[in-house]
């Protein structure tokens, strides 16, 4: 059955203690010690910078994914794909740092409406914070249960990666 979750409620604070807690359990489900072993980027309490690449020829196309943990654990990190030298998103002029991806799980729009107005890059995913608030239509079974940690979401975009990766929005 199709449901619409409610809209996310930020907890900054809460989010900052979950994410701390969380990453001791992923970095040694990954056998790693530090976040710098995996290649990621821990920016401040709040914010992680994970490298992604998407194959379509011979060359790998780079991609930086910026998680934020303002209402984690009760919800889905937020993810957005950012200008690596920026570390922000502007459509006009970073499309080619956002991703096409189409699988079943998760897509990605460039610009997708936000019900306060404007639109938002949207990686299209219930295992991000971006879905429930633009109020995305979601099976039960998919809705995010904060039992999960923020690893389903890095897995679920890169599953995509490898099944659906079609260039990057701005080729």
């Amino acid at each position: 059955m199709n449901v619409i979750a409610p809209p996310p409620v930020l907890d900054p604070q809460g989010g900052a203690a979950a994410f701390a807690e969380d990453l001791p359990r992923v970095l040694q489900l990954l056998d790693a010690s530090r976040v710098e072993d995996l290649g990621w980027l821990r920016l401040n309490s709040l914010t992680l910078l994970v490298p992604m690449s998407g194959q379509r020829g011979e060359v790998p196309e780079e991609y930086l994914l910026k998680l934020g943990f303002q209402a984690y654990r009760r919800w889905p990190p937020s993810a957005q794909f950012v200008n690596p030298e920026t570390l922000a998103f502007d459509p006009e002029q970073d499309s080619r740092w956002l991703p096409r991806l189409t699988s079943n799980e998760c897509q990605t729009h460039l610009r997708y409406p936000h019900p306060s107005g404007g639109t938002i890059q949207l990686v299209c995913c219930s295992a991000t914070l971006e879905f429930y608030d633009v109020g995305h239509n979601v099976e039960e079974e998919h809705l995010w249960s904060g039992k999960s940690t923020f690893y389903s979401t890095i897995v679920a975009i890169q599953r995509a990666f490898s099944e659906s990766y079609q260039g990057s929005f701005g080729a």
